[in-house]
């Protein structure tokens, strides 16, 4: 049902209840058996005392057994007025002496010899009885003999016995039921009161107001709360994130914007064909820095993306590097340039995102291909490194000098010693998609001081 989803108290209710009610039923059930036999033994007595009383006036005349039938032996048995008393005595080879000679017959091998009583349930007459039998010998005159005594009574007054205890129990176990429900609901809302003080805070925060949960809660939602806190810290860490890229995306964009429509309009005005075409290369070439930067923009936005939108597999770094490298081949001889592939040794595929792991090794390749003048050559090479499976994109270009190598991984770090174009992106980009792979990318320098080398070292899988 709907409302037990929604309310934790009607829920905890309905589990408390419902296995108070199950406990209460198997106790009724164990009332029911201890009040039944309470019962039987009870009116048991009574029967024996009556079977007893009769027994005790059997007598002897000549070779005849008689027996006169007290009228208080049947008296204790008509207490209750709703039940009916029959009894029956019966002489050796089971003669008839006196009472109902139609009762139930009891065979003699059933009837202990002891003196010790039988008790057995039978019908009479349509009606369930409960009967009594007794056995004794009686000796005089010229006779010996065994006689039966059997006093029988109907049920109805035992019943009503057990009704009653029944009764009275059920009324005890609904009123304790009744009870634990009115506390068990009290209390609930009493331990929910921490939540409703928790909710009522959260609700006077602004969208702004990340800070950690501090309110006093149960310990059975500790672990929520220090969940939340984790989700909010997170959140903020992204947020801010977000504000700081937008806004350095578009500190970083307006440059370039404001060029092209500077170049736009000097071109507009211009009225020799040499100036014009000067100024549209300028806008030409400004178009092509604000497309690469806002396709790195692009790219370092997807690698803040969550993880369940990029899925992690073994990942073959030969067939992935080949095919990264060959696609740069055309570009690389329209500048003169010589760029390959290498692998040295067996190499293992590491677990990853394949189309990130592209993207990483685009950057490199481009930043290569971009520094390096004509005739140069940029090497793409895959080896292991100890227990690392490393990339490598080495050139011998002019390298990095080493005011710069601690800055060239900072966001929109662009070099003033050169005439550069770029947007200061492509490195931080590798970075933080090596670290969302649990690697990481360094720099080495060229042993001869000229060219640089960009390594990108994954774990094993």
């Amino acid at each position: 049902m709907r409302w037990q989803r929604k309310s934790l108290r009607r829920r905890l209710l309905l589990w408390l209840l419902g296995a108070l009610a199950i406990i209460s039923a198997l106790m009724l059930f164990e009332v029911r058996s201890s009040a039944s036999k309470a019962a039987n033994e009870a009116y048991d007595r009574v029967l024996l005392g009556s079977a007893l009383a009769i027994a005790e006036r059997v007598v002897v005349v000549g070779e005849q057994l008689e027996v006169d039938v007290p009228y208080v032996a049947l008296e204790m048995l008509t207490s209750a007025a709703q039940d009916r008393v029959f009894y029956q005595v019966v002489g050796p080879g089971n003669d008839f002496i006196t009472g109902y000679d139609d009762l139930p017959v009891v065979d003699d091998s059933e009837i202990p010899k002891n003196g010790a009583p039988l008790f057995f349930d039978a019908d009479y007459r349509g009606d369930a009885i409960r009967v009594g039998v007794i056995s004794r010998h009686i000796s005089g005159g010229r006779l010996s003999a065994r006689f039966t005594v059997m006093v029988a009574e109907t049920v109805e007054g035992r019943n009503n016995l057990i009704n009653e205890m029944m009764t009275a129990a059920i009324v005890r176990q609904l009123v304790l039921i009744l009870v634990a429900g009115i506390v068990l609901w009290i209390g609930i809302g009493w331990g929910l009161k921490p939540l409703v003080r928790l909710e009522a805070a959260l609700n006077r925060r602004t969208p702004s107001d990340l800070r950690p949960i501090e309110h006093e809660v149960p310990q059975e939602v500790r672990h929520l709360i220090d969940a939340i806190n984790d989700l909010m810290k997170r959140l903020g860490a992204s947020i801010e994130a977000m504000q700081r890229f937008t806004s350095n995306a578009a500190h970083q964009l307006r440059t370039p914007l404001a060029a092209i429509q500077t170049q736009a309009e000097l071109a507009q005005d211009e009225k020799d064909p040499a100036n014009i075409t000067k100024r549209l290369e300028h806008l030409n070439r400004s178009t092509k820095q604000t497309s690469r930067l806002i396709n790195q923009l692009l790219s370092l936005a997807r690698t803040h993306q969550e993880d369940e939108g990029f899925q992690f597999e073994a990942v073959d770094l030969k067939l992935l590097s080949e095919e990264v490298t060959r696609a740069y081949v055309p570009e690389a001889v329209s500048q003169q340039i010589d760029l390959g592939f290498e692998q040295q040794g067996q190499i293992v595929s590491v677990v990853g995102n394949e189309e990130l792991i592209k993207e990483a090794l685009k950057n490199l390749i481009e930043n290569a291909l971009h520094y390096c003048p004509e005739n140069s050559t940029v090497t793409v090479r895959l080896k292991q490194i100890s227990e690392d499976v490393v990339i490598e994109v080495e050139d011998n270009g002019p390298g990095v000098s080493k005011e710069e190598r601690d800055k060239i991984f900072e966001r929109f770090y662009r070099s003033e010693t050169r005439d550069d174009e770029g947007c200061g992106l492509g490195l931080p980009i590798v970075r933080e998609i090596m670290e969302r792979h649990g690697g990481i990318i360094e720099y080495q320098a060229a042993l001869e001081g000229r060219g640089a080398c960009f390594q990108l070292k994954f774990p094993q899988a």
